[in-house]
C-alpha cells in the first residue's frame, strides 16, 4: 500500500510540474538560480549535429555544434535540477566551446544548449569525475 502511494505522489509532483513549466518559454526565459531543468521537449542531439566529450569529464568540457550555431548554454545538477552554470555563447556553426568544470562536484548534470535557428533546445547527460 504504502509504495501505490509514494508512486502516485510522484505522478502527480510530475504532473503539476510538467503543467506549471510546460506552458512557459524557455529559450526566452533569462536564467536564474532558481531556475531548474524544465520538462524535456527538446530536438535529439545527434539531429542536431551536437557533441559534448570527454564524457565522463575531469575538468575542461568541449561542446560542439556541427549543424547551428549555437545561443546559449546552461548546465543543470541532474541529483537537484539545480541551475549550477548559464551563459549567453553566440558561438557560429562548427564552433568549440570549452566549459572548465573542475570546481563542479563529481556527480551527474544535464547540459541544455539553444540554438539560433531552432527553437527547442537539446540536452545531454554529462558525468562529471
Amino acid at each position: 500500500m504504502k509504495t501505490w502511494k509514494i508512486i502516485l505522489s510522484s505522478i502527480l509532483v510530475a504532473i503539476l510540474f510538467f503543467s506549471l513549466h510546460g506552458q512557459q518559454s524557455h529559450h526566452e526565459a533569462s536564467f536564474t538560480s532558481a531556475d531548474s531543468i524544465p520538462p524535456k521537449t527538446e530536438v535529439d542531439a545527434n539531429k542536431a549535429g551536437l557533441k559534448l566529450y570527454p564524457n565522463p569529464v575531469e575538468s575542461e568540457l568541449r561542446v560542439v555544434s556541427e549543424k547551428h550555431g549555437i545561443d546559449r548554454l546552461a548546465i543543470y545538477s541532474s541529483v537537484s535540477g539545480e541551475l549550477v552554470f548559464s551563459c549567453s555563447i553566440p558561438a557560429p556553426q562548427g564552433a568549440s566551446i570549452i566549459i572548465n568544470m573542475s570546481a563542479y562536484p563529481s556527480g551527474s548534470y544535464v547540459v541544455r544548449v539553444w540554438f539560433r535557428d531552432v527553437k527547442k533546445p537539446v540536452s545531454c547527460n554529462v558525468y562529471k569525475t
